[in-house]
C-alpha cells in the first residue's frame, strides 16, 4: 500500500504526532509513505528516513487566492504520487481535501480529531463539510460520541479507533517522590480553556502555597494568560515556558497533569501523562476522549467543563492524599496495554487497507 497524509505542518500538535507514530509502524510494514503539508513550518517529530515530506508554504499574499492554489498544488502532487489512499487530518484540512481530489479517483479518508459540534468554528467550512463528506471513501473518528453527530451514511463508511501510544517516548514512569509542581499543556487557545486552570489553581494556592504551576505550549493567549496569571499569583508561583520537544521530560516527577479544555477529540497529552504514571486530572469534555481514558477517581480525575471550584477541590484532593495519588498513578498506566501503538496502529493499517480495495 502506498499512502499520502495531508496535514498543515508537522510542526507539533496531536494530528501531527499521529502521524509520525502511524508512518513508524506503516514503514515497518513495507508501506510506502509520504506527506504532504500545506505549510512550510519545521519538522517537530521524528519520522522515518524512508518518509518524503512535500511542502507546499505560501503562493500567494491574497489569503483567499493562497488557499486555492495550494490545494490546486496539492492536487498536481497527489497526482503525481498516485497513491492507493489518501489519509488527511486534522478535520478542518480534511474538508478541503475532499473537494481538491475529486475526479482522480484516489481514495481520501478524513481523520476526525476534535469535537464536530464545535469544530471546525467557521460556518463556511462547517457548510463545506455537509457538501463534500459524502464524497470521501472513509472516516475514522476518535469516540463513539464524535461519530454519532455525523449522518449514518457518513458513520456506515467510518470507523471508531483510539490514537496509537508511542511506549518508547513515555519511557518508565516516575520512581520516589514527586515535585510540587502542577502541569498543563498544550495550545494557548480558546479551546484549552487555560484560564480555567489558573483560576482554579489560584484557589488551590491559598491552601498549597508550596506548589507551582507551568502550562507548556504556544498560541495568541499567551499575553491574556500571563497577564491573568500576574493578577492572581506571585511571580515564581507561575511559568509559560512555550513549547517544547522535550515536553514528557519536563512532566515527568510532576505532582499531577490537568487538562482543562472545553473540549477535545482524544488527548494525546493525557494519554501520556497518564501512560507515565501521573495523576491525572481533566474536564469531563465532549467528544467523550477524556471519558473514554478515564474511569472516575480509579485512574484519574473528571470534572465538569467550565467548573474552577470542581477543578480547584480535584487538585486538593491529589495533593492532600499521597496514597490516593500514587493509587491513580498506577492505575493509569494499564493505559499502555489499551492503546499499544503496535496494537492500535495495525487497526488503521487493517481499515485504510480495506478501504483502498473498495
Amino acid at each position: 500500500m502506498n499512502i499520502v497524509f495531508v496535514t498543515r505542518s508537522m510542526l507539533s500538535g496531536g494530528a501531527e504526532r499521529i502521524i509520525a507514530e502511524l508512518t513508524k509502524y506503516m514503514v515497518k510494514k513495507s508501506i510506502e509513505c509520504k506527506i504532504i503539508t500545506l505549510d512550510k513550518e519545521k519538522v517537530f517529530y521524528h519520522l522515518p528516513e524512508q518518509v518524503e515530506i512535500h511542502a507546499i508554504g505560501e503562493m500567494s499574499p491574497n489569503r483567499y487566492l493562497d488557499k486555492w492554489i495550494r490545494y490546486k498544488e496539492l492536487r498536481r502532487y497527489v497526482k503525481q504520487l498516485k497513491p492507493d489512499l489518501v489519509l488527511s487530518l486534522p478535520e478542518d484540512i480534511g474538508i478541503f481535501v475532499i473537494p481538491a481530489l475529486l475526479g482522480t479517483k484516489i481514495p481520501v479518508v478524513v481523520s476526525e480529531r476534535n469535537n464536530p459540534w464545535d469544530m471546525p468554528w467557521k460556518k463556511g467550512t462547517r457548510l463545506m463539510r455537509r457538501l463534500f463528506y459524502p464524497f470521501a471513501s472513509g472516516f475514522i473518528f476518535q469516540t463513539e460520541q464524535a461519530a454519532s453527530f455525523f449522518s449514518t451514511r457518513v458513520r456506515k463508511r467510518g470507523i471508531v479507533l483510539p490514537n496509537p501510544l508511542d511506549l518508547e517516548r513515555v519511557g518508565k514512569p516516575w520512581e520516589g517522590a514527586r515535585r510540587k509542581e502542577i502541569v498543563g499543556a498544550g495550545r494557548l487557545e480558546q479551546q484549552k480553556n487555560f484560564p480555567l486552570l489558573i483560576k482554579a489553581f489560584a484557589r488551590f494556592y491559598e491552601s498549597h502555597p508550596d506548589y507551582s504551576l507551568c502550562i507548556y505550549g504556544e498560541g495568541s493567549l499567551r499575553e491574556e494568560l500571563n497577564n491573568l496569571a500576574m493578577s492572581l499569583l506571585p511571580p515564581e508561583t507561575y511559568h509559560l515556558p512555550g513549547r517544547t520537544t522535550e515536553l514528557l521530560e519536563h512532566m515527568r516527577g510532576a505532582a499531577m497533569f490537568v487538562l482543562s479544555s472545553d473540549y477535545e477529540g482524544m488527548p494525546n497529552v493525557v494519554i501520556e501523562a497518564m501512560a507515565m504514571g501521573m495523576p491525572v486530572i481533566s474536564t469531563d469534555c465532549p467528544s467523550g476522549g477524556s471519558a473514554f481514558l478515564i474511569d472516575n477517581e480509579k485512574n484519574g480525575l473528571l470534572v465538569p467543563v467550565g467548573d474552577e471550584v470542581a477543578l480547584s477541590k480535584a487538585m486538593d484532593r491529589v495533593a492532600q492524599s499521597n496514597e490516593f495519588a500514587v493509587e491513580i498513578g498506577k492505575n493509569a498506566q494499564q493505559i499502555k496495554h489499551k492503546l499499544d501503538s503496535e496494537v492500535v496502529a495495525e487497526k488503521w493499517r487493517e481499515y485504510l487497507h480495506a478501504v483502498s480495495k473498495r
